[in-house]
C-alpha cells in the first residue's frame, strides 16, 4: 500500500497521487532502467559533479555510521563541496556559509539516527518507518539562506542515505513527473514513495550498478528520469 505523510509527517492512509500518469510513467521509468540506462554515462555531465559525488559516496563507506560521518570534519566540507558541484550556490540557489550548515546537520543528529535506525527493517514494499523519519528530518533541515528545500534536502539526503533518498531537482523530477517546478513537502514525499514503487518492480536493480552515474538504486531512478523524453 502506498503510504502519503501529511505535512505534519503523520501517516494518513491513501491519498490521490499527484504525479499525472503515475503508473505510466512507472513503466516507462523501470523500462529505462532495465533497457539502457548505462547511456546515462554518455549523455550526463562529468567534472567536479562526478568527481565530489564518487568522493562523498566513498566517505560514506568509510563512516556507516551517521553519527561518526556527522563528526567527521572532512566528510561535511566534502558534502557541502559535493552540493556546490551539483549546482546548489548558483542559477539563483544560495547555501548557508560553512559554519552554518555545518551546524544545521551536526544538529540534527538524532533525526539523523532515527532515519538510519529505521533503515535497518528498510525494504521497497516496507517503508513506513523508513518516509516517516525522512519526513521529520525534512522539517529540520535548513541548508540554504535562499527559498525552498526540496531540492537541497533531497541531494544531501541522497549523499548521506544513498539507498533510501533520491536527488531531485526542478529541471528533471519537478518538470517531468509534474510538468511544473514547484516545491513542496508533499511532493518529496510523493517521488520518495514513487521511486520506491519503481524499484521494487525491478528484479534485482543492482544489475544495473556501475562505477559511473548509476552508483545504487535510488540513482537508477534519478537518471531516468533525467532520460525521459
Amino acid at each position: 500500500m502506498r503510504i502519503n505523510p501529511d505535512l505534519s509527517g503523520n501517516n494518513v492512509g491513501c491519498e490521490k497521487i499527484m504525479i499525472p500518469n503515475r503508473n505510466g510513467v512507472l513503466s516507462r521509468i523501470a523500462g529505462i532502467i532495465m533497457g539502457h540506462i548505462a547511456q546515462i554515462n554518455a549523455v550526463y555531465r562529468g567534472g567536479p559533479s562526478l568527481h565530489f559525488y564518487h568522493r562523498i559516496m566513498g566517505l560514506r563507506r568509510q563512516y556507516p555510521c551517521v553519527s561518526s560521518f556527522l563528526s567527521c570534519d572532512t566528510c561535511v566540507e566534502i558534502l557541502y563541496a559535493t552540493l556546490v558541484s551539483w549546482d546548489m550556490n548558483s542559477r539563483g540557489a544560495k547555501m548557508k556559509d560553512y559554519a552554518d550548515f555545518k551546524s544545521n546537520l551536526q544538529g540534527n543528529s538524532a533525526a539523523f539516527q532515527a532515519v538510519e535506525t529505521a533503515s535497518a527493517a528498510f525494504a521497497w514494499t516496507n517503508r513506513v518507518d523508513v518516509i516517516q523519519s525522512l519526513s521529520t528530518l525534512y522539517d529540520s533541515l535548513a541548508l540554504m539562506k535562499t527559498n525552498g528545500k526540496l531540492v537541497s534536502n533531497s541531494k544531501c539526503l541522497h549523499f548521506v542515505f544513498p539507498d533510501l533518498c533520491p536527488p531531485m531537482d526542478r529541471t528533471n523530477t519537478l518538470k517531468k513527473l509534474y510538468g511544473n517546478t514547484g516545491e513542496s513537502k508533499t511532493r518529496f514525499l510523493e517521488v520518495l514513495d514513487f521511486s520506491y514503487d519503481v524499484i521494487a518492480g525491478i528484479q534485482n536493480p543492482k544489475q544495473y550498478l556501475d562505477t559511473q552515474w548509476n552508483t545504487c538504486a535510488t540513482k537508477l531512478v534519478d537518471n531516468a528520469i533525467i532520460m525521459l523524453s
